[in-house]
């Protein structure tokens, strides 16, 4: 420190007032010269009031900067990083948990009350899969026998007797068969379509999908069969006869059906010609499909 200068105590440098001198009065002040000012200032500052300014500014400076929020802020290597929070009062920040899902809201956790009862919103009807779909009927047993009975087929089939078929559906058998007693001749929609005349029959039917089917069928005659008839005398002696051509009847049988009463055994049924005729009875002879062939018969004794 310059103790010499100016009387009064003041001094200056010797650049003429430019840098900076300190000095000291005896008042115990001293006069700091700074930049051409004079600055007054207390000159008993001892070593440890420096040293505790320098503490506390340094405590100023650490609570402006505070590294341990840069820290904080860019994350350990144990931390989840997290966003700042909103600013408080003051102007300081503070940081928020990781983002979670909301907390439920009261009675978020109870399943909802029904809007409506099952009238107002009803359940839509689920849609059957392939395997659920339903399946269609089976045919009708008595169309698919109308339907395989083709021209030139065999049947069992004839007149009971009172003017009705002994079957409802038609069944396949061997023309040559005994028990064969009817062929089919034409397939057809309406049985009125058949030809018409002893010894055939139109055997209508209607299918399940409303079509129809019939089946046009000749009479198979052969010697030995029976059929009842309705016989007359006539005025010159001889018999005149109404024979039931498309029955078959039991030639031993005793009865008839009602308004009949005879039982007529075929003895021939030649393509053309007479009948050949007997000496002990009459033979009777009915011409059939349409002439093409005769049925000859004789009653049966009783």
């Amino acid at each position: 420190m310059d103790h010499g200068g100016s009387p009064d105590g003041t001094g200056q440098n010797g650049a003429g007032g430019g840098g900076t001198h300190i000095s000291a009065r005896a008042d115990g002040r001293s006069t700091i010269t700074v930049a051409g000012r004079d600055i007054n200032s207390m000159y008993f500052i001892s070593a440890s009031s420096a040293a505790l300014a320098a503490l506390v500014g340094l405590v100023i400076l650490l609570g402006m900067w505070q590294p341990w929020q840069e820290t904080a802020a860019s994350g350990g290597h144990d931390r989840t990083a997290t966003a700042a929070g909103p600013e408080r009062p003051g102007g300081s920040s503070t940081t928020t948990a990781p983002n979670r899902e909301p907390a439920p809201a009261a009675g978020d956790d109870e399943e909802p009350e029904d809007s409506g009862s099952p009238e107002d919103s009803p359940s839509p009807s689920p849609s059957p899969s392939p395997s659920e779909s339903p399946s269609p009927d089976p045919p009708d047993p008595v169309d698919v026998a109308f339907a395989s009975a083709g021209v030139g087929t065999c049947l069992d089939v004839y007149d009971a007797g009172w003017g009705r078929l002994n079957r409802d559906r038609p069944a396949a058998v061997d023309c040559g068969a005994d028990f064969a007693f009817s062929k089919v001749t034409t397939v057809t929609d309406l049985a009125a379509n058949c030809p018409s005349g002893p010894g055939r029959w139109g055997w209508g039917h209607v299918n399940h999908d409303g079509s129809s089917t019939a089946l046009c069928l000749d009479r198979v005659f052969a010697a030995g069969q029976c059929f009842p008839a309705k016989l007359s005398r006539q005025a010159d002696g001889t018999i005149r006869g109404e024979g039931r051509l498309f029955s078959v009847w039991g030639c031993d049988r005793t009865q008839v059906p009602k308004g009949l009463n005879a039982i007529m055994v075929i003895t021939a049924v030649p393509s053309g010609g007479g009948c050949p005729q007997r000496t002990d009875r009459q033979t009777l002879s009915w011409p059939v499909f349409s002439g093409a062939a005769t049925v000859c018969a004789v009653q049966r004794p009783n």
